[in-house]
C-alpha cells in the first residue's frame, strides 16, 4: 500500500518541490526493487530522506493528528495562532455534460413547472369530468380507481415488509461495543480499518450553539472518534458565524481527530442553502487533507450532516467496515444510515408527532426493502474520489440530498450504488416556540421538502443526454423520483375523494363465493380502506414501541420515550391521528409547492426552527484569554 501511495503521489509533485525532498545524492544511493506497472520499493537498507509524506506517516497509519490539542491548520502550518478557518478550495470545475450551461439552465427552468402541470391536470381530468365519466364512461373511471386501489395495496403490505425487516435489521447492528466492527471479518487483503478517515461537513446558520453541541458530541463520542475530521460549515452572512466556530474547536478539538471550520459566501450563480455550503466546505477539506497534509484521497470518506444530528457511538466504525468491504466498489457507493425523526418527537404537537414517526417508520421501510434502491435523504456519506469525479455538490440548487445523488449517478457513468447501513441516526423534528409556531414550521418545512421535484426536470435532462448511464438505471431513477414526487399525492387524493364523486358506480364483487354481489363503489373503497387501516394501526402501534423502547431508549439527546404521551392509551389517540396528519401536513403542503414552482422557479432556504419550545439557555463559554474570563453566546432559533 505504500508503495501504491508514493507511485501515484510523487509523480504528481512539482520538479523543483521534487529536488528539495529527493537530493539527487540520496536519489542515486537508494536502492529501487522493480514491481508490475512500474512502481518500485526503496531497499530497507537505505535511509530515506525525510519528506513531506514521511513527515505525516502517522496521519496516514492511523495516528492523531500530531500535537494534543492542535487544530489542523496549527498541524500543517506549525503556527500557533491559526484558528482552523480554512480559506483555500479545490478549484475543480464540473463539465458541461448537456446541452450547454445556458440551455440547460432554461430547460431546467421550464421544467420546473412539470409538478404542477401534471399534478393538476391530472386532478382536473379527475374533478372537473367526473360527470362525464359517470354518465358515458363509468368502466373507465372504475378501472382507474381499482388500478389505483391495486397499486396502494402492493405498497401498504410490501412497505410494512420492509419496515419489520429494517426493525430487526436495525435490532441485529445495534451493538454499543466500541470493538464490534473492528473485529468484523473482512475479506483477505483489505484496506486496514485505521486507514481511513472521516471527513464530516456540519452546515451551520444562526443554528443554537448549544444544537451545534449536541451534534458535536454524539461526534466526539464515536467509537473512532481520532479518525474523524469535523468542518463546520458556517455562513459569512451570519454575524457570528467566526465567534462560534471558533469557540467549539476550542471545546472539541481535543477529542477529534481534527476540527477546522469554514466561511462560506455567496458567490454570483449560487443559491443559499445547504447545497452550497457544502460545496465550499468539501472543496475545502480536500485542499486541506490532500494537497496540504498529504493524506491518500483513496482512504477519506465525506459524510455530510444537518447541524441537529445525533450519531449512534458505532456509526463511523459500522461506516468504515462497510467502506473496506466494499472493496474497488467503495468510490461507487452512497453509504446511507436509516434516518428518524425521533430524539424530540414528544416534544411537539400530536398532529406533528404522529407525522414523524410514520416518516421514520416509512424511511426504515425503504432502507429495509430488498427489492428497490432508496435515496439518500440529509445524512450520508461519499468517498472523497467521487464527489471530485462529480465535481462536489451543485451549488446553484436547494435540494442536496437527490440531486447529488443524481449527479453522481452520471459523472460516474451509472456505477454508483448505495450501501444500507442499518444503524439508526436521528435528527430533529422541527420544534417551534410554541404548539402553533410549531405547526407552522412543520408546513412550511413540508412544503420545501416537495421543492424537491424540481429534480424531476434536472433528472428527465441528464437522462435524455447521458446515454453511458445503462438504460435500465435511468428508468428505476425515473420512476422512484416521480412515485415519490408526483405519483402518490394524485393516487391519495383520488383515492380519498372518489367516494364522493363516484361512489355510486355499481360495481359487481365476488365475496367467498362463485356467486357476484352487486355493490356501489364506495362501499368497495371505505370497506378496503377500513379492513387495511385496522391492520395498519396495530402495526404501526408495534413498529413505534420496539424502535423507541429496544433502539433509542439510550442514545445520547434522545428524548423519545419520556412524558404521558409516549405510551399507552394516550400514545395510540396521537398515532390515530396520522390520516390527519396526512392530510394537512403532506397533501395541502405538496399542492401549495407544486403551485408556487409553477409561479417561479427561484425559491429562498429558510432553516428551520429547532430548540423553539424548550429553549436551550445561554451557555458561559470560557475565553482564549483566561480561566476567569467568559462571555455568554446567546442561542439563536
Amino acid at each position: 500500500a505504500e508503495a501504491g501511495w508514493r507511485r501515484r503521489s510523487t509523480p504528481a509533485m512539482a520538479p523543483k518541490q521534487e529536488e528539495e525532498h529527493f537530493p539527487a545524492t540520496n536519489k542515486a544511493a537508494a536502492e529501487r526493487v522493480p514491481l508490475l506497472s512500474g512502481a518500485s520499493l526503496v531497499s530497507p537498507s537505505h535511509v530515506v530522506p525525510p519528506t513531506p509524506w514521511n513527515a505525516l506517516d502517522p496521519v496516514r497509519h492511523g495516528e492523531h493528528f500530531p500535537g494534543g490539542g492542535h487544530t489542523i491548520r496549527e498541524s500543517v502550518e506549525h503556527k500557533g495562532g491559526a484558528r482552523g478557518l480554512l480559506l483555500d478550495a479545490d478549484d475543480l470545475v464540473a463539465e458541461e455534460t448537456c446541452c450547454g450551461s445556458g440551455l440547460e439552465t432554461a430547460l431546467y427552468s421550464i421544467l420546473t413547472r412539470l409538478p404542477a402541470l401534471h399534478t393538476f391536470s391530472v386532478l382536473g381530468f379527475f374533478f372537473l369530468g367526473h360527470m362525464w365519466l359517470v354518465q358515458s364512461r363509468p368502466d373507465v373511471a372504475v378501472t382507474i380507481i381499482g388500478v389505483f386501489i391495486l397499486y396502494g395495496v402492493v405498497r401498504f403490505w410490501g412497505m410494512w415488509f420492509s419496515a419489520l425487516r429494517g426493525l430487526r435489521l436495525l435490532q441485529l447492528n445495534d451493538s454499543r461495543n466500541p470493538e464490534h466492527w473492528q473485529r468484523k471479518p473482512r475479506p483477505l487483503g483489505s484496506l486496514d480499518f485505521k486507514a481511513v478517515w472521516h471527513a464530516v461537513i456540519v452546515p451551520a446558520y444562526k443554528e443554537p450553539i448549544a444544537k451545534l453541541r449536541q451534534t458535536l458530541d454524539t461526534l466526539a463520542a464515536q467509537s473512532v472518534a481520532h479518525k474523524l475530521v469535523v468542518c463546520m460549515g458556517m455562513e459569512s452572512r451570519d454575524p457570528d458565524h467566526l465567534e462560534v466556530a471558533a469557540q467549539l474547536e476550542r471545546e472539541y478539538a481535543h477529542r477529534l481527530g481534527g476540527f477546522c471550520y469554514t466561511a462560506h459566501t455567496l458567490a454570483p450563480g449560487e443559491v443559499a442553502g445547504k447545497s452550497s455550503n457544502e460545496n465550499w466546505a468539501a472543496r475545502c477539506v480536500k485542499r486541506l487533507l490532500v494537497d496540504k497534509m498529504r493524506v491518500n484521497p483513496d482512504n477519506i470518506v465525506l459524510t455530510t450532516c444537518d447541524a441537529d444530528t445525533f450519531f449512534h457511538p458505532n456509526h463511523f466504525a459500522c461506516l468504515t467496515h462497510h467502506f473496506i468491504c466494499d472493496g474497488d466498489q467503495r468510490h461507487h457507493r452512497f453509504y446511507l444510515g436509516v434516518a428518524n425523526f425521533m430524539p424530540n418527537v414528544m416534544h411537539v404537537p400530536s398532529i406533528c408527532n404522529a407525522r414523524y414517526t410514520v416518516l421514520s417508520i416509512g424511511r426504515m421501510a425503504e432502507m429495509g426493502s430488498p427489492v428497490s434502491d432508496p435515496f439518500p435523504l440529509a445524512i450520508y456519506s461519499i468517498s472523497l474520489k467521487l464527489a471530485m469525479k462529480a465535481a462536489y455538490w451543485d451549488p446553484s440548487v436547494i435540494p442536496e440530498d437527490w440531486h447529488m445523488y443524481f449527479r453522481c449517478v452520471f459523472a460516474d457513468q451509472g456505477r454508483v450504488k448505495c450501501t444500507r447501513m442499518y444503524i439508526a441516526v436521528g435528527t430533529e423534528a422541527v420544534e417551534g416556540k410554541d404548539g402553533l409556531d410549531t405547526l407552522q414550521e412543520v408546513y412550511s418545512q413540508s412544503v420545501r421538502w416537495q421543492w424537491g421535484a424540481t429534480d424531476v426536470g434536472y433528472l428527465l435532462v441528464q437522462s435524455l443526454a447521458r446515454w453511458d448511464v445503462p438504460v435500465r438505471q435511468r428508468l428505476s431513477m425515473l420512476f422512484t423520483a416521480y412515485d415519490h414526487h408526483l405519483l402518490v399525492v394524485v393516487i391519495a387524493i383520488v383515492l380519498a375523494t372518489a367516494p364522493l364523486l363516484y361512489g355510486n358506480i355499481p360495481v359487481s364483487v365476488g365475496i367467498l363465493s362463485m356467486t357476484n354481489t352487486a355493490l356501489n363503489l364506495k362501499d368497495v373503497m371505505i370497506g378496503t380502506w377500513l379492513v387495511h387501516f385496522i391492520l395498519h394501526f396495530p402495526l404501526l402501534c408495534y413498529a413505534d414501541q420496539t424502535l423507541r423502547r429496544t433502539i433509542l431508549h439510550d442514545r445520547l439527546y434522545f428524548d423519545c420515550n419520556e412524558g404521558a404521551w409516549s405510551s399507552g392509551p394516550r400514545r395510540w389517540l396521537c398515532l390515530l391521528l396520522c390520516p390527519l396528519a396526512d392530510i394537512f401536513l403532506f397533501l395541502i403542503p405538496t399542492l401549495h409547492a407544486h403551485a408556487k414552482m409553477f409561479i417561479s422557479s427561484k425559491f429562498n432556504y429558510v432553516p428551520s426552527a429547532k430548540m423553539g419550545a424548550r429553549g436551550c439557555p445561554g451557555a458561559c463559554l470560557p475565553m482564549a484569554g483566561g480561566e476567569e474570563e467568559y462571555r455568554t453566546i446567546p442561542d439563536r432559533v
